[in-house]
């Protein structure tokens, strides 16, 4: 081989040695973010685990980029590494959710539904009534820190012959974008019931986003009637909470209120992990969505559901003939929330000003 030859050779296995050396260096890097993670949300001592795991994979990516003399140690390094990767996977893999922990009351029973004929019975509906932190109920706990409830579950039984509608509420709580979803479905000769999709808090727990990637929470579906699980966000939390009308038809509503009735039960039998992008308030509504409306299409709007409204309004689902900024404004219903007068019905009082489709 001539030495032009030799040199070509020599450049194209250098390009091919610098390639699989990048390659491996990017999955070292992801694998060793993911695995650090995992350890710092999941483990006993988790930060010194995660930063002991990272530590060991700086040393196998620095490893890579050795010279040909550092080779026996580059492989020992890359196999520590692997088996230590292997051994966090099956560590992964064992951690499964569970019902049997402390929970936050507000969150500590499962809702359960019975059909009966023509009637759905569902048990463990919440109703509680919520005060400031500064009210005084005697042995109360704090459901986020900032709030304390006078603690009421129920079993509600509604005649499927009388669901009218579905409404949305958006509650915003940190800027346009990104909302908590409320899904009620309304009834002619009953009060509303609300579906929510959370985080199951155990006592003293708070929500972390990135946490939520990392099996830190088990899933929940809140039933609760609108005097509960919306005051606490207008009245308690002071979130701006807009509540917007579908038009959907008696049949859909039916079937959506059955669609959840399976999803909470399948829920209260195998408990699942609540999932920041994958298992949230809007996904596992918009998946329960899509079972009746196969149609449905994927919408970047759906992993910022701040937005999901304007989505709906161009879906034509709101059915109300009003431009999306003014059904925006008067959609906005937690002043009207605040100002409810004793002994009004609230559900009918917050919906008085927000703009219908016909039933």
């Amino acid at each position: 081989m001539s030495h032009t030859g030799e040199r070509a050779a020599g450049r194209a296995g250098s390009l091919a040695s610098l390639a699989i050396r990048s390659a491996l260096s990017v999955l070292l890097v992801l694998s060793g973010v993911w695995g650090a993670l995992a350890l710092w949300f999941r483990a006993p001592l988790g930060g010194i685990l995660a930063t002991g795991f990272a530590t060991l994979g700086l040393v196998a990516i620095v490893s890579l980029w050795r010279v040909r003399r550092a080779a026996p140690f580059r492989w020992i390094a890359l196999a520590l590494w692997a088996g230590l990767f292997g051994a966090l996977a099956l560590w992964w893999a064992s951690i499964m959710p569970r019902h049997d922990r402390l929970w936050a009351t507000a969150l500590s029973r499962v809702p359960v539904a019975t059909l009966d004929g023509d009637r759905l019975v569902i048990s463990h509906v919440r109703n509680f009534v919520w005060r400031p932190a500064t009210a005084s109920l005697p042995d109360q706990e704090a459901g986020s820190g900032e709030e304390i409830a006078e603690e009421r579950w129920e079993t509600r039984s509604v005649d499927l012959a009388s669901v009218s509608g579905v409404d949305l509420f958006f509650s915003y709580w940190t800027g346009p974008l990104i909302a908590h979803v409320l899904v009620s479905i309304t009834f002619d000769d009953a009060p509303p019931l609300t579906f929510s999709v959370e985080i199951r808090r155990e006592r003293g727990e708070t929500y972390s986003a990135l946490a939520g990637f990392f099996k830190s929470y088990e899933l929940a579906i809140v039933v609760a009637d609108e005097r509960d699980i919306v005051r606490l966000r207008t009245d308690i939390w002071r979130e701006d909470v807009r509540l917007y009308r579908l038009d959907v038809g008696r049949e859909k509503a039916r079937a959506l209120l059955l669609a959840y009735a399976r999803e909470i039960n399948r829920l209260a039998a195998t408990p699942r992990w609540y999932g920041t992008l994958s298992d949230n308030c809007t996904t596992v509504a918009y998946g329960l969505a899509r079972e009746l409306w196969p149609a449905l299409g994927p919408d970047w709007r759906i992993l910022l559901p701040g937005r999901a409204p304007e989505y709906a309004h161009e879906l034509g689902a709101l059915g109300t003939g009003v431009a999306f900024d003014s059904l925006k404004q008067r959609a906005a219903i937690s002043e009207t929330a605040r100002m409810t007068p004793a002994g009004a019905d609230f559900s009918t009082w917050i919906r008085h000003e927000v703009p219908a489709p016909p039933r």
